[in-house]
């Protein structure tokens, strides 16, 4: 692996975090809309629990927040590792470039749209030169 496919590895680093949250997000609804059908309310439970099923419900939403908790808690490292690294980087446009891919999860269209730059220009010359302008130790 070259010097600019490790950079863009460590750099999509978030991007799987981010799709399991909207996974676990949507596990944990369905968790919850289960529950209230049951006619157990999440919102006003304080740590009582009172028979089987509901504590199997309860344990099921909570199992879910403990797994959301600690993925949010690892994206957030891994972003902030990112946005250091991005901080390092001298051209407002590659910043940019960076933020907007590896930060805002945004396509390389929409990136091109939003900058005014064609497609064409971003994918070959700012992608290039922004994933080789930052700097990172690989751990």
């Amino acid at each position: 692996m070259n010097d600019r496919e490790q950079k863009l590895v460590w750099l999509s680093r978030g991007r799987n975090l981010r799709t399991k949250l909207i996974g676990l997000y949507a596990e944990r609804q369905e968790r919850v809309s289960r529950a209230e059908y049951a006619g157990i309310s999440y919102e006003s439970i304080s740590g009582q629990h009172s028979g089987n099923g509901m504590e199997r419900k309860i344990s099921a939403v909570t199992e879910i927040d403990d797994e959301i908790r600690n993925a949010e808690q690892e994206l957030t490292a891994i972003e902030s590792e990112i946005r250091r690294a991005i901080a390092l980087v001298h051209r407002p446009l590659y910043q940019t470039y960076l933020r907007m891919r590896f930060l805002g999860y945004k396509t390389e269209a929409q990136i091109a749209e939003e900058t005014k730059y064609s497609l064409a220009h971003i994918q070959n010359y700012v992608r290039k030169n922004s994933i080789d302008s930052v700097k990172i130790n690989p751990s």
